[in-house]
């Protein structure tokens, strides 16, 4: 059995898409599937070497006749776009999270959020028990003496928020020994960031294979607002999370009123404006640290959202009605 996906990853576009398919196509393969990535050239730089690159989304098209199944995760595709790649393969799962691109065809469609669908949708998995999280997440435990504040704006970091948080929170006195910082690969001004970090004494870590050794030590987060929100949540860590793109506004939106986390928003700010909003998520983090009772509740609320086993349960369903 054959698995086409159609994921891109770049500075603009994050590595969440990325991530979170990779997690479903590790499931998939476990239970004897060929899984490959299409990706398009201009995201290449963000490409393993076994993808495919494609020019042109006809050719992604052409392929998706060939195989046994697609999964879509990709939002430059409009409901009508989704239509016209269902008519070349019916056996097709969208991964979506803002609802918001009208009506479209699907054999499945997984969203972790709690949304309605048209009737086009022939089986919706639907809730947070379908969160696609990688392995590592399903036996990861909080450690009980958890005590540092970690900062990960994701993959990519797009807006660069990483370094100012860095140094307002060396500017508020906060303690370098608690803190800890988390970048991806390539992550921007990843370079200042680790140069800051050796000077302060701060404990930094970056393009890790697995991001939950040093999660399960964050008594606080400050992050990003994409997949890590759930990664975060399956570990008890409680989160001000900065919100750097439109399509995270759902999730902030029904994740926010079970108070484990609280949210800023950054991704419709100027240069000038940065710096105050980043002082603003500094002072709210200071005081969620304080707030033992607060982060004891949090925390125990997260745990019980997410418990890293989406990913199977994607794949059974599938197999179950292929």
């Amino acid at each position: 059995m054959m698995v086409l996906v159609r994921a891109d990853a770049s500075v603009e576009i994050g590595m969440g898409h990325r991530v979170r398919c990779q997690a479903l196509m590790s499931a998939f393969e476990k239970q004897g599937w060929q899984c490959q990535f299409v990706v398009q050239r201009q995201c290449k730089a963000f490409a393993n070497e076994a993808d495919l690159i494609i020019d042109h989304e006809s050719a992604f098209f052409s392929m998706a006749k060939q195989v046994d199944l697609v999964i879509l995760d990709h939002y430059a595709y409009q409901a009508q776009d989704i239509a016209e790649l269902y008519q070349h393969q019916p056996n097709l799962l969208v991964l979506d999270d803002m609802n918001d691109r009208g009506t479209f065809p699907a054999k499945w469609l997984l969203n972790p959020l709690q949304e309605d669908y048209s009737k086009q949708i022939q089986r919706p998995l639907i809730g947070s028990q379908y969160t696609l999280l990688r392995d590592e997440f399903i036996h990861a435990v909080k450690s009980p003496s958890a005590d540092k504040l970690l900062i990960t704006m994701g993959g990519t970091d797009p807006l660069g928020l990483t370094l100012p948080i860095v140094e307002h929170l060396m500017a508020a006195g906060f303690a370098a020994q608690n803190i800890v910082v988390l970048m991806g690969a390539n992550a921007k001004q990843a370079k200042q960031v680790r140069q800051l970090c050796l000077q302060h004494g701060i404990s930094f870590h970056q393009g890790l294979r697995e991001v939950s050794v040093v999660m399960k030590d964050a008594k606080l987060a400050i992050s990003a607002a994409g997949s890590t929100l759930y990664e975060l949540a399956c570990l008890g860590v409680p989160a001000i999370f900065a919100q750097i793109a439109d399509n995270q506004t759902r999730s902030l939106e029904q994740h926010l009123p079970l108070n484990w986390c609280r949210s800023i928003r950054f991704d419709h700010l100027s240069k000038d404006q940065l710096s105050t909003q980043i002082s603003q998520l500094v002072v709210m983090a200071l005081e969620a640290w304080e707030n033992s009772d607060w982060l004891e509740k949090a925390s125990l609320t997260a745990q019980h959202l997410v418990d890293g086993k989406g990913a199977e349960r994607v794949v059974a369903e599938v197999m179950r009605h292929d």
